[in-house]
């Protein structure tokens, strides 16, 4: 297993990148240092209810989700419309 196989990749889409606290696209986090969604949002600088929607490995999941090694996380903004 190579080291980036073992972190938690996170991509923020549709403009979350813009209020996070460094203004990219992705990252990359110690599965032991950021354990959950919540910790995830919190490390990347996300005020609490900035990810409206989250998937890990494509599937939604909670903000109280553990995270392993390995997973790939994906944070939206809350979805509006009708």
């Amino acid at each position: 297993m190579t080291e980036a196989a073992g972190k938690i990749s996170v991509k923020l889409f549709a403009g979350l990148e813009l209020r996070a606290r460094e203004p990219r696209t992705s990252y990359e986090f110690d599965p032991l240092v950021t354990a959950t969604i919540a910790a995830v949002t919190e490390a990347v600088g996300l005020e609490p209810g900035a990810a409206g929607l989250t998937l890990v490995n494509g599937v939604h999941a909670s903000h109280g989700q553990v995270l392993a090694p390995g997973d790939e996380v994906s944070l939206f903004p809350p979805l509006g419309g009708g």
